[in-house]
């Protein structure tokens, strides 16, 4: 397997569209008084601590017969993984101790948000259309630590994730993901998951 795309200290934009619907909020609802404050103070944070990457590296289609039949029926596919990192965590946590639970909401939201923007800009960067998760359809969730396994095999992330017991991610707001290629995979990229 290669690394096709490395990348660390990812900024990806969020519109406000795509952050709304994370915060559950009305896509004509205008974010103003104390929502404005609180999505400000979340966009400000992040662009400042947070530490997102990304990685993915091209994988064999045949250990992954628990994918969806469309992705198993790839030519060839790639394991993808994001992640905000452990920063965001702590400073929820932080927030929430705090008892500041508006602020911890809204850069949890942020966070959820980027990893979304994140995948997205990688299966872009890899002329994927499709991806699978587990945790999807019938893919047991448990496959989150194979998957993990595969990719710490090729190199060292770019920042710490782990698979809980119950086979969720660590820190959460992480993906995972096998992405369907195109017949032909383009080589490797320094323009990153944005």
């Amino acid at each position: 397997m290669t690394a096709l795309l490395w990348q660390t200290r990812l900024h990806p934009v969020v519109s406000d569209t795509v952050y709304k619907r994370f915060l559950r909020l009305p896509l004509r609802r205008a974010l103003e008084g104390p929502l404005a404050e609180a999505a400000a103070d979340a966009r400000e944070w992040f662009a400042r601590e947070a530490r997102p990457w990304g990685c993915a590296i091209a994988a064999d289609p045949a250990p992954w017969t628990l994918a969806s039949a469309k992705t198993r029926g790839a030519a060839a596919l790639a394991l993808v993984a994001v992640s905000t990192g452990v920063e965001v965590a702590d400073e929820t946590a932080a927030r929430w101790a705090r008892d500041e639970p508006d602020r911890a909401f809204f850069l949890d939201r942020l966070a959820a948000a980027t990893v979304e923007v994140m995948l997205a800009g990688a299966k872009r960067e890899l002329g994927s259309t499709y991806h699978d998760c587990p945790g999807f359809w019938d893919w047991p969730i448990q496959e989150n630590s194979r998957m993990l396994s595969a990719l710490q095999a090729e190199c060292p992330l770019p920042g710490p994730l782990e698979v809980l017991d119950s086979g969720m991610l660590r820190p959460k707001t992480s993906q995972l993901a096998l992405c369907a290629l195109p017949a032909r995979s383009p080589a490797r990229t320094e323009a990153g998951i944005s």
